[in-house]
């Protein structure tokens, strides 16, 4: 049996833009009754800073938009929990503490690892237990697993310390052969380990350790170049008019394609790069061949899983997603299970394999 963990991204857009009716709780709403059809749960990684700072700036937030974001998450995270669905922690850390100005959220753009955030492990990890904490109060549920904002859980050492002294028991933030070097955000995820579905880790990511706590489960990628990307589904999510104009140009600013010459450009685009398992920028047939062509797990491996990734912000063309769900369905050989079942897993042994050590 090879298992797949549907893991969304419950959030607005980095910059702070977006609109939590139109990018998160509707487009949830679909992937969650989706889902459901069929038996499955959907595993919502919840942007919790965000939601701190909704609740914190309620008042102004219903003056302006004549609704309440934080509470309208909240009450579809409780109706989701009473549904079967599964919750687990997100934290862009830009978030913390910002400001809500006349212009919208002022974030703080250098900040994007928790390590960042504070000179002391104490404080690091009191802010990881407040955050899983009121997500629990949320839900109901028992938070077993984390996910970095934009990926970027390196340098990590205070982070999964933290991780691992509030009990969580899977961390998921990397896509192997992911590699980002810019002034705010620097990780380098091509020596994690191809050929495992998942590893021990205590002080970096990418790094196994037989004897930690703490699971790495990676987003499953496979190796590709950069004009693989260039895809109608991926141009559809990052370019429709669901997206805000001030993200799509920060996009092509990162990159530098409108400053590019034509041979620079070509370079750009012939860059190896992981394709993510992301069923918001690709086709339905092409991530049920990226799925059956997985290899074997290793010897190592606890159980045979494979981490997919989609963003509530780019599910614009819900009948790719439901004819994804069909093909799932139809295929003894596959199981949708949550990131909660697989720490049970883990933890008693019962994927074939000895309990992680607590």
């Amino acid at each position: 049996m090879r298992y797949l963990a549907i893991t969304v991204d419950y959030e607005i857009f980095g910059n702070g833009t977006g609109d939590v009716r139109q990018h998160v709780t509707e487009p949830a709403e679909h992937m969650a009754r989706t889902l459901e059809k069929i038996g499955a749960p959907l595993t919502v990684f919840v942007e919790m800073e965000e939601q701190t700072a909704f609740e914190e700036n309620a008042d102004t937030l219903r003056a302006r938009l004549s609704y309440d974001p934080g509470a309208l998450i909240r009450a579809q995270l409780a109706e989701f929990a009473k549904r079967g669905h599964d919750f687990q922690l997100h934290l862009h850390p830009e978030w913390h503490r910002c400001a809500l100005g006349p212009d919208g959220w002022q974030l703080h753009r250098h900040m994007h690892t928790v390590d960042q955030l504070y000179e002391q492990q104490a404080d690091v990890t009191n802010y990881i237990r407040a955050r899983k904490e009121r997500l629990e109060s949320i839900c109901g549920r028992r938070v077993t697993s984390y996910r970095c904002g934009a990926f970027a859980a390196q340098p990590g050492r205070k982070l999964l310390r933290a991780l691992t002294e509030n009990d969580f028991a899977i961390e998921s933030s990397v896509v192997c052969g992911m590699r980002r070097d810019e002034p705010t955000v620097q990780l380098d995820y091509r020596n994690a380990p191809r050929d495992r579905r998942c590893w021990r880790v205590r002080e970096d990511v990418a790094k196994p350790e037989a004897d930690a706590a703490l699971t790495e489960i990676p987003v499953h990628s496979v190796m590709g170049r950069r004009f693989h990307q260039i895809t109608p589904q991926r141009l559809r999510a990052k370019f429709s008019k669901n997206v805000p104009k001030q993200g799509q140009g920060e996009m092509l600013d990162r990159f530098g394609v409108s400053k590019r010459r034509p041979w620079s450009l070509l370079k750009f685009l012939a860059q190896p790069v992981p394709l993510k398992l992301d069923y918001h920028n690709a086709t339905p047939n092409q991530l049920m061949r990226w799925i059956r062509s997985a290899p074997a797990p290793h010897r190592d491996d606890p159980l045979d899983v494979l981490v997919l990734i989609g963003h509530t912000k780019e599910h614009i063309h819900p009948r790719a997603f439901e004819e994804f769900t069909r093909l799932v369905a139809a295929d003894k050989d596959l199981k949708i299970i949550s990131l909660t079942e697989v720490a049970e897993k883990l933890h008693t042994g019962s994927a074939g394999v000895p309990p992680a050590r607590t």
